[in-house]
């Protein structure tokens, strides 16, 4: 049974025991006080800090008609120890984790510092050390070392007596903040128990009592239980629903291992639909179909260009502001070289992140459309859609590094695995991605430095290795033989069914599969990590299906990027713009734009958030929606106006620029955050130029190495001599 502690407002009379024991038992520093905070009174510290894991509030009460006209209340606050923790939740390596008995403790040995738990927990408590080049998350943990002690053997050398024993327990195995409370605020016990203690107090005294037991519902119920004479709100108690927070994201991890088995049977199918209508066009139009191969398969070479030009020198500088910002960010620690705070525990390198990883979704589109959906007319956007999405998230998961707090414990990942974590799902998902994305990408250096080995063992065992790495994943999400049997059955069928016949070229079709499987479950998991924060994201972004919103929106900026990327290719090397394929893309974006912007409405609508739309984040979802989605989206559903270059750069732009700004909203302007508990002082957040630097210096490294890649490596398409005269 849980153990819980029991913590009657009425009786506390404000002494502070509690706070002092507490620093005491836990070897806590002292900190630096400051001048009263108005509405505060004699309250200090403010809020839950690393150093300081109990806060004692003081608040005046109204009492109209009893003399002076207020009262003043003291309250206990700390960590509430949920009995289904979203912190706990949260962590992908269980450094968070709830005991049998009640207790939420904390691990650092296994921690890799991502900060998720604090934005997860709904009252605030988790905090970091931010001045610690070495920091942990810091919180109460209910004096989990001093419930665990044994009860000794002999006092003062003397055998103690079972009754003794019993005595010493009661006396001596409970929190060090109860033992020290004077005057019997702090009961701690069975939760059962005192639960219903609680409620027969208020039965007894229905006028010194409010008729509520704050953390019996409250996000599912807590290990601390709270009785007052005043309303918990006029006390500074968060309105928190009584559903855990756990349970949403619970269920939409659930269904990644069945998604897993359903997208890669759906791909199957359509690979065979596909493969079978080109089967037949080829046997009724046999001209059409060799016109259309000589189309769709272009001889790839690489385009030299001048490395030392203006633009090359200015991302190299780049570069080197990103790396000199890399190295400060880890000899300042976080606090120092960030603006990051217990109130802004993740900022612009999770937007960088979050956005980048939406708009290098090109990757596994085109990869899908080309191999899987056999539209082999785009068949020479592939190269380079390949690079850009290896490049894209190798530089992620760079940032990734320097945003961790402790990144050196990176390898917990693979020791640990919580039961429904979002995090460790994309963080398995996209390492699993990325090994794709190279693996897609090797036939490009093999074949052209003539590394004939190395390319049949490619042809042999790539293949294979998509069955391995989804079956693998599949295991260590669910941990269930039949979903790991079914991953591993239909994939082996594929791969089977995919090997090509004698002398037949291998395509990367398997790979395809892959890439499109792993990317449907990380970008709509992205969506997921949201899904704890409903009292914190604004629900004009925040929604129940969010992980549906984010893979679609994702399909929808990919394609766009993809535009942009090939505009800035035929610009920049003074190449020939294939207006018709990029107009074929603007088509295929237009539909994944409607099917997001369907949803992405009809969810805010059904929901009833539209009467909630006003002020700046009101103009923020209008701008988001209106300017940066259905602009787009009219402007491409003309054919006419989509092979106008300038209209279809503009429109791609929009698409690219409105999801960058949702994940924006999301992590920033959506957020309404009250910082630690008791969550009176939130605190402001504002990039600093290290993060900047290493921003930005990320993005012109993926820009730099494109354009090596582009000149050393067959990645673009060979010029004809009459579409260069046409270019020129």
């Amino acid at each position: 049974m849980p153990k819980t502690t029991l913590i009657d407002t009425t009786k506390c009379i404000g002494c502070r025991s509690c706070q002092v024991s507490c620093k005491a038992w836990n070897d806590l520093p002292g900190e630096k006080t400051i001048a009263p905070t108005e509405g505060l009174g004699y309250q200090e510290p403010r809020t839950l800090s690393s150093k300081t894991f109990v806060v004692i509030t003081d608040r005046l009460v109204d009492t109209p008609g009893i003399a002076p006209g207020f009262k003043q209340v003291f309250t206990k606050r700390q960590c509430m120890h949920c009995e289904e923790p979203a912190c706990a939740s949260a962590c992908p390596v269980t450094a968070l984790h709830k005991h049998a008995d009640g207790p939420v403790v904390y691990d650092k040995s296994r921690c890799i510092g991502c900060r998720y738990c604090m934005w997860a927990c709904p009252w605030g408590v988790p905090t970091a050390q931010w001045e610690s080049l070495d920091p942990s998350i810091r919180k109460c943990t209910h004096c989990a070392d001093r419930l665990s002690a044994e009860v000794p053997q002999y006092h003062n050398g003397i055998a103690m007596t079972a009754e003794e024993k019993s005595h010493w327990a009661v006396r001596h195995i409970e929190p060090a903040c109860v033992k020290a409370c004077p005057s019997g605020c702090l009961k701690y016990g069975e939760r059962d128990e005192l639960l219903a203690e609680a409620k027969q107090r208020i039965k007894k005294s229905p006028g010194k009592y409010v008729d509520h037991i704050y953390g019996e519902h409250e996000a599912g119920g807590t290990t601390m239980l709270y009785l007052a004479s005043a309303p918990f709100e006029e006390l500074g108690f968060p309105k928190v629903q009584s559903e855990a927070f756990p349970r949403l994201s619970a269920i939409a991890l659930g269904a990644v291992p069945p998604a897993v088995v359903g997208v890669g049977a759906a791909l199957g199918g359509a690979y065979a639909i596909s493969k079978r209508r080109e089967a037949v066009a080829k046997a009724d139009a046999a001209e059409r179909s060799a016109k259309h191969a000589e189309h769709s398969h272009p001889e790839f070479a690489p385009v030299p260009g001048n490395m030392y030009s203006t633009f090359n020198k200015v991302l190299m500088f780049l570069m080197g502001f990103g790396a000199l910002s890399f190295l400060l960010r880890f000899a300042l620690g976080l606090g120092g070289s960030t603006g990051l705070s217990d109130t802004w525990a993740w900022g612009l390198w999770i937007v960088f992140d979050f956005a980048w990883i939406a708009i290098a979704a090109g990757a596994f589109a085109t990869a899908c459309i080309i191999y899987v959906l056999r539209r082999q007319d785009l068949y020479a956007v592939g190269r380079s859609a390949v690079l850009m999405g290896l490049l894209s998230y190798t530089f992620v998961m760079i940032t990734l590094l320097a945003d961790l707090g402790l990144p050196w414990h990176f390898y917990s990942l693979a020791i640990y695995a919580p039961k429904h974590s979002a995090m460790f799902e994309v963080a398995w998902c996209i390492a699993f991605y990325l090994s794709v994305l190279l693996l897609e990408f090797l036939p490009v250096p093999l074949d052209w430095f003539g590394m004939k080995k190395y390319r049949e063992l490619w042809n042999q065992y790539s293949d294979w290795w998509v069955v391995i790495a989804v079956t693998a994943f599949v295991f260590i999400l669910s941990h269930k033989l039949i979903w790991v049997v079914l991953a591993a059955a239909v994939f082996s069928a594929m791969a089977a069914m995919l090997k090509p016949k004698p002398g037949q070229k291998k395509e990367p079709i398997m790979l395809a599969i892959g890439a499109v499987t792993f990317s449907t479950m990380h970008q709509s998991s992205l969506g997921s990590l949201y899904l704890l924060m409903p009292d914190k994201l604004s629900h004009l972004w925040w929604s129940p299906i969010l992980p549906i919103c984010y893979f679609l929106s994702s399909i929808a900026a990919g394609i766009a990027l993809m535009v942009l990327v090939e505009m800035w290719i035929a610009k920049g090397y003074k190449r020939t713009l294939r207006i018709d394929e990029l107009a074929t893309m603007g088509r295929l974006d237009f539909w994944a734009l409607l099917v997001y912007l369907a949803v992405r409405i009809g969810d805010v609508a059904v929901r009833g958030e539209f009467s909630h739309i006003s002020g700046a984040r009101g103009v923020d979802f209008l701008v988001e929606v209106g300017l940066m989605g259905v602009l787009p989206l009219l402007l491409l559903s003309v054919g006419k106006l989509r092979r106008n270059p300038t209209v279809l750069g503009l429109a791609s732009a929009l698409v690219v620029v409105g999801v960058v700004w949702n994940r924006w909203n999301a992590v920033v302007y959506g957020m309404d955050l009250k910082g630690a508990m008791p969550q009176l002082g939130p605190l402001h957040y504002s990039p600093s130029i290290i993060e900047w630097g290493i921003s930005v210096g990320m993005v012109a490294a993926t820009i730099f190495l494109f354009r090596m890649g582009v000149a050393y490596l067959p990645i673009l398409p060979k010029e004809t001599v009459e579409s260069a005269a046409a270019a020129d």
